[in-house]
């Protein structure tokens, strides 16, 4: 600032200090109401940190901007208020913020060519291009010489283009900030918008040219008759995280068709399943782009899934190979049961076939030129028969291990047959395992008393989960799903992914541990039985029953030795991306190193995260605003001592009509301090009526040592007379009030217009903080809920912030909504320190509305 500036600027400090109170006062209403909501947001991304709440990203990214737009205008506000002071917060600030922002920047991506590529030349080193699906087939061809379909890869560079050209960034955006990932609802009417704006849009004429350059270049073997099966191969997919069954995939796709089918895959990626899947997996939708494999169509006589290990045991020499008749889309489904192979390797890796089962399939999906696929019966002489030889199960368990020791870790290999018995690879990905070491050894349960109602079938994810029984026998079925239920189905289909997070567990009729939804389950922790034959029949809708994935067993009713033992279900998406990422973005945001105003650590290069900064600026614009010390007062602030007989520092500030002009009390003539008597202000007198009600006891308190306490209490919750460093605060006028009260580490603010226009008056309050552990702070948090909505409050809890507001309501409501906040203000002060349980709770709400508003001294 210029000397001639500041020149100014104590010239009217001194001689015009009305102006610089206004334009102070300004800048504090504008601090204080960046101060409200960057709380409020910072809350918000607190709670959805600690519960674990799962949301879109983008959301996050919001959250955050807005969060930080607040923080910046708060260090501005103070710089108006102080201009020569605290000018280091801005640098600090920046810090904080580009940290926060290089986490939640996107990656870098391309919307140039390369638009597609054939297998034969997708670089080995780039799966963000191709996506892991093309990638790992193309890595097999040509490293381990398997046999796969020929094809091509349209890219991820393409799917950026495609949402770049046609200006779709922003409109999906807008969409995912709206997702409640737990009402199938919005789920469904999100993913409705966005796929229908995917499938009008255009595909960009480079990339359609790109597509059929590279289709008329490939040299396929069926010639001009060729079809095409479109698949989708996005990253992320097919690694850590499989999206098994959440994407489309088309099948018998022609010339002409490719387009619309490239449009259908890639809309896909929003469908309901994969929105929810993809968020409760803690992915952003920009680091997840689509690029889609263009392969050329088999004519299957069998197809299946081969599991390089034994789920059940991962340190055993077994893997297992599912097959069924047709193509393989009826396996991964859940629709249909499958023939199973178990391999041994136990001698010198060579495989050997120590067990054969074979399904019940009455049906299978076949090649249809005229309509994509339909679904046959079996032929009669095959129904009994198994859909893959012993040769050719042992050549794919060959194919099993080399791919294993290529890719270094276990494989989910999909293959094919076609009808000249020639075997392809169509797929290799991660083997989507259950938490290593995951069971105790002692989870056996011998002495179960409680009925068998299911016994059998596969067990695809192990576990326990107990609920009541819901039957699903249609997909509209799940917008009634309750919480914790047990889903017992015919077939577990991808499509019950949207719930998974409601469900204990899941049991199914019929289905292979070889499908996507059991491989899903895996990743989700949710015990899952399938197979069994009969579960639909002999379970009914609503039924409390227990299922051991484990034991292959279904329970009547709930067995608490099972759902209370360490083999029950478990959370295994706490670790997610997003977590990480949100843990990392929380830890510049949330922690509170600066707490007391007195110690000397507490200055604006102290501070060490945005919350710090929040609490320093609020605390420096209170110390500018009330200008704490007898000399700033007197010749700066203008604000006053209140003198009453409360025990509490309280200065007051009149911006206009809230103090007596000419005061009869000589004690106040010398602008030092000001009587109770003296107030014009409305809203305030009404709390000071309330803090004053004979039924609240302001003298000592016997059940706590306030010796003990006093550091954490802060001298018995109530500021003392004798010290400033946490005085409280109020800016009255005749009809407005902010007031600012401290006890100990609570914190209330109370924001009041109470005057002649009723649809004008409001009240905001808000309490937080304590000295109690979080337990005891929400059980107190739980009594003014309480007495609140009793007054007819709208209350809301973030945390232990309590937040209510009341409005148009009469002046003379409004006062007498006030008259009783100052007795609940004057009930709860440490609170915290001696409520025990929600019956305690209970019982002082009744108490308080009956007109008790001392609880301190009580009896163990």
């Amino acid at each position: 600032m210029h000397l001639s500036n500041l020149f100014k600027y104590w010239t009217y400090q001194v001689f015009l200090p009305g102006t610089v109170l206004r334009e102070k006062y300004e800048a504090f209403k504008s601090l204080l109401n960046a101060d409200k909501k960057a709380h409020e947001l910072m809350a918000e991304l607190e709670e959805i940190y600690h519960h674990n709440t799962k949301v879109d990203f983008k959301v996050i990214e919001n959250k955050y901007d807005a969060f930080a737009k607040c923080v910046g205008s708060i260090i501005e506000d103070l710089g108006r208020m102080s201009p020569s002071r605290y000018l280091d917060l801005k640098d600090y600030f920046k810090k904080f913020n580009f940290y926060i922002k290089f986490m939640l920047a996107p990656p870098e991506f391309k919307f140039s060519p390369p638009f597609t590529l054939p297998l034969s030349e997708i670089p080995f080193d780039n799966a963000v291009l191709s996506g892991n699906k093309a990638l790992n087939l193309a890595k097999a061809g040509q490293n381990l010489n398997l046999p796969v379909p020929k094809g091509f890869v349209v890219t991820t560079n393409a799917f950026y283009y495609f949402i770049e050209f046609n200006n779709l960034r922003k409109f999906i955006d807008d969409i995912l900030v709206k997702i409640d990932i737990h009402s199938i609802a919005s789920l469904d009417d999100a993913a409705g918008q966005l796929i229908e704006k995917i499938m009008c849009a255009q595909v960009p004429p480079d990339i359609e040219k790109s597509i059929f350059q590279t289709f008329s270049a490939m040299e396929w073997d069926k010639g001009r008759d060729i079809r095409l099966a479109l698949r989708s191969s996005a990253v992320a997919e097919d690694s850590q995280s499989s999206f098994a069954g959440q994407y489309r995939t088309v099948l018998n796709v022609t010339k002409d068709g490719i387009i619309n089918a490239y449009k259908a895959v890639i809309a896909s990626k929003y469908s309901a399943n994969a929105l929810f899947y993809r968020i409760s997996y803690g992915l952003s939708d920009i680091e997840t782009p689509m690029a889609v494999l263009a392969l050329e169509m088999i004519d299957a006589e069998a197809s299946g899934i081969i599991y390089t290990r034994d789920l059940e045991n991962m340190n055993s020499s077994r893997m297992q190979i599912h097959s069924i008749w047709g193509l393989g889309e009826s396996l991964v489904g859940g629709e249909q049961s499958s023939d199973t192979i178990t391999i041994s390797l136990k001698e010198k890796r060579t495989p050997r076939i120590i067990e054969k089962k074979t399904g019940i399939q009455a049906t299978q999906m076949i090649f249809s030129k005229d309509s994509g696929t339909k679904i046959v019966s079996v032929r009669e002489n095959r129904q009994d028969r198994p859909s893959l030889e012993d040769q050719n199960a042992l050549k794919l368990a060959e194919w099993g291990i080399q791919l294993e020791n290529f890719f270094k870790e276990a494989q989910d290999i999909e293959w094919c047959k076609d009808q000249q018995g020639r075997l392809f690879l169509l797929q290799s990905r991660p083997l989507k395992k259950e938490e290593e070491n995951r069971k105790p050894i002692d989870c056996l349960f011998d002495d179960v008393a409680n009925t068998v109602l299911v016994s059998g079938g596969e067990m695809a994810c192990s576990g326990i989960g107990a609920g009541k029984v819901f039957k699903a026998e249609r997909e509209s079925d799940l917008e009634k799903i309750p919480q914790g239920a047990v889903l017992v189905v015919r077939n577990a289909s991808p499509h019950y992914v949207k719930v998974i997070d409601k469900l204990s567990a899941v049991v199914t009729d019929i289905g292979s541990k070889a499908g996507h939804f059991p491989s899903v389950a895996r990743e989700f922790g949710v015990p899952t039985l399938v197979n069994t034959g009969n579960a639909t029949a002999a379970l009914t809708q609503g039924k409390e029953i227990t299922v051991y994935a484990d034991g292959r067993i279904v329970y009547d009713g709930i067995v608490p030795v099972m759902v209370e033992s360490p083999c029950a279900r478990r959370d295994l998406m706490s670790t997610s991306p997003f977590m990480r990422k949100l843990k990392y973005i929380m830890s510049f945001i949330s922690p509170l190193k600066l707490i007391d105003p007195q110690d000397p650590s507490f200055v604006s290069y102290g501070v060490r995260s945005l919350h710090d900064i929040i609490r320093f600026a609020h605390e420096m614009a209170m110390r500018e605003m009330f200008l704490l010390g007898e000399k700033r007062l007197r010749k700066i602030g203008g604000s006053k001592k209140l003198i009453s007989e409360i025990p509490m520092l309280l200065y007051v500030l009149d911006v206009g009509g809230g103090l007596r002009q000419n005061p009869d009390n000589k004690k106040s003539v010398n602008k030092k301090t000001v009587e109770i008597e003296d107030l014009m202000s409305v809203p305030m007198k009404a709390v000071l009526n309330g803090l004053q009600h004979p039924g609240i006891h302001w003298s000592d308190f016997t059940h706590f040592n306030w010796a003990e306490y006093d550091k954490i209490a802060m001298s018995g919750g109530i500021i003392s007379a004798e010290s400033a460093m946490l005085a409280s605060y109020a800016v009255i006028s005749h009809d407005y009030l902010n007031l600012n009260l401290k006890f100990g580490y609570h914190f209330v603010i109370l924001d009041v217009i109470c005057g002649n226009q009723t649809e004008n008056n409001y009240i905001q309050f808000r309490f937080s903080g304590g000295g109690g552990d979080m337990s005891k702070r929400m059980l107190r948090t739980d009594f003014l809920k309480g007495i609140l909505d009793r007054l007819g409050f709208k209350v809301s809890i973030k945390s232990d912030l309590v937040d209510a507001e009341l409005k148009g309501e009469p002046q003379k409501i409004i006062f007498q909504k006030l008259d009783m906040t100052g007795r609940l203000l004057g009930a709860t002060r440490l609170m915290d320190m001696y409520l025990k349980d929600s019956d305690m709770v209970s019982k002082y709400v009744e108490e308080f509305m009956n007109g008790r508003y001392h609880f301190a001294s009580v009896e163990d």
